[in-house]
């Protein structure tokens, strides 16, 4: 198996943090990355994350396994008397306590179950479209990461098997990008985290994963021309924007 997905190497950069839920109160365990010891890796072309020897991905939500509150660990604690009444009436009122994750790594199956919780929770809460839809490109990630993993076993992934993840990492990669283009409309920066720049060159990526190619060159176009722009990201801009031109000359053809 390779190193990227070493169960005995991934231990060594998380740990267990108690915590009481924002919503129910009660006490729970999450696994947490060690942040300080992560070696990163050149990102995937959409800007996926990656590290030497874990994938942080699988990290990112943190979930109560009493109420079902599921949100990126980032915002757990911050939960509005009013979100809270969504979620009883949502979410919580229809959950049946589950035992508590065990491992002392997280894996792909687990991680997209509580993903999946967070992101019905982001809708029950009417979180903002760019909220919703990172948790679905997320969904995305993590489901490329499970057919990586899988890939790399000495068994590899059956193909019907690998046909169904693929279709569902399409379906949340859709997602993502309707709900991410909404949000460049009604929105301000940073969105999700990222400036101007760095969103609109996701997005170009994402219209060209699309076929999409003039909302990709205009994407494109909108990084180069932003003065606060590294030149580093504009030339990556320009790079795609030559791989875009050429995929749709040859489409035209």
């Amino acid at each position: 198996m390779s190193a990227l997905y070493d169960v005995n190497e991934e231990k060594k950069y998380v740990y267990v943090k108690k915590l009481d839920c924002t919503n129910c109160g009660r006490t729970i365990e999450d696994l947490r990355v060690l942040n300080s010891k992560l070696r990163r890796m050149e990102p995937d072309a959409d800007l996926r994350p990656r590290f030497h020897y874990i994938d942080t991905l699988k990290y990112g939500v943190t979930s109560c396994p009493c109420c079902g509150f599921s949100s990126l660990t980032k915002n757990f604690e911050n939960l509005t008397q009013l979100q809270k009444r969504y979620l009883v009436d949502k979410v919580s009122s229809h959950f049946y306590e589950r035992e508590p994750f065990k491992g002392e790594v997280m894996d792909y199956e687990s991680a997209i179950q509580m993903y999946r919780l967070a992101f019905l929770c982001a809708m029950s809460m009417e979180l903002k479209t760019s909220e919703q839809a990172y948790i679905c490109l997320q969904l995305s990630w993590l489901l490329r990461g499970s057919i990586e993993e899988k890939e790399a076993e000495p068994e590899g992934l059956p193909e019907e098997e690998k046909k169904q993840l693929k279709e569902q990492e399409e379906r949340y990669y859709r997602q993502a990008y309707d709900g991410l283009s909404q949000a460049l409309l009604e929105e301000d920066f940073p969105i999700c985290g990222m400036d101007e720049g760095t969103f609109e060159y996701m997005l170009a990526v994402l219209s060209f994963h699309f076929k999409e190619y003039d909302s990709a060159v205009k994407y494109c176009g909108n990084v180069v021309q932003n003065r606060s722009v590294s030149a580093k990201l504009k030339d990556k801009a320009l790079m795609l924007k030559d791989e875009i031109l050429a995929a749709k000359k040859e489409g035209e053809e």
